[in-house]
């Protein structure tokens, strides 16, 4: 049985940065003027609900502080929705649930070719990412990963109690060699790393793993499969792949 492979080991999740929008300073000034009246507006809707809800300030505080919008000179974060926010929009339908990026967010790799194009291509105040919020299939947020993580671990200890339970049945972690590989993980004559392109371990689209990647994981299976049932795939003449017989080449123009 294999443990399943967390999300946030595979380069689709980690390739782009929460910050990719390059700004002058006049261009950032202009953002921010558009975004005057969406700033004030929640603080204003915030206003009213700790005056009429059991919401405190404090808890208004740290909202309207993670809600403001603000651009600055160099590389900024993305607007994105996030329904995890407080709905204001019965209170003003324009404070629709947005909020700038952070680094415990994580944009998918094909956002890299949408983040800067215009929605509207005669209206340049269209810019995705920058005027228009990305939609939530841009975005991994910090709430949706916490969600998919424990999902994850509950899966993974189910994945555990079946196999220690069963003597009949291999356990390999594919998990922790995803995780060893991020800082190098040797393969005959090559150390592998997940880094895209030329880690030589994740293939091109980020999720799924090139050959010789595939070959590795294969390896490693023959492997428990010899530490459970006393077989000897890895002690066999040709028992295991060999990485010279999965090449990873790419194009020498990719940047």
């Amino acid at each position: 049985m294999q443990q399943f492979q967390i999300l946030h080991y595979y380069r689709f999740f980690t390739t782009v940065p929460f910050n990719p929008v390059p700004l002058d300073g006049a261009t950032a000034s202009g953002v921010n003027q558009a975004y005057a009246p969406y700033n004030g507006g929640i603080i204003q809707a915030f206003a009213f609900l700790v005056a009429n809800t059991p919401m405190t300030q404090e808890m208004a505080d740290v909202e309207i502080a993670k809600r403001t919008i603000s651009f600055s000179a160099g590389q900024n974060a993305v607007v994105l929705f996030d329904e995890d926010l407080t709905d204001l929009t019965q209170l003003n339908p324009r404070l629709v649930s947005i909020r700038q990026a952070t680094a415990d967010d994580f944009l998918v790799l094909t956002s890299s070719s949408f983040i800067g194009t215009l929605a509207d291509p005669s209206n340049p105040a269209s810019v995705n990412g920058v005027g228009v919020p990305l939609a939530d299939n841009w975005v991994l947020t910090s709430n949706e990963l916490a969600s998919i993580k424990a999902a994850t671990d509950a899966y993974n200890a189910t994945i555990i109690d079946v196999a220690s339970g069963n003597e009949s049945v291999a356990l390999i972690d594919l998990n922790a060699i995803l995780r060893e590989a991020a800082s190098g993980i040797k393969f005959d004559s090559y150390t592998l790393t997940t880094s895209l392109v030329t880690g030589g371990l994740v293939s091109l689209d980020g999720i799924h793993l090139t050959g010789r990647g595939y070959a590795l994981m294969a390896n490693r299976i023959l492997g428990a499969l010899d530490v459970q049932f006393g077989s000897n795939f890895t002690l066999a003449t040709d028992g295991l792949a060999k990485a010279d017989d999965y090449p990873t080449n790419y194009s020498p123009t990719l940047r």
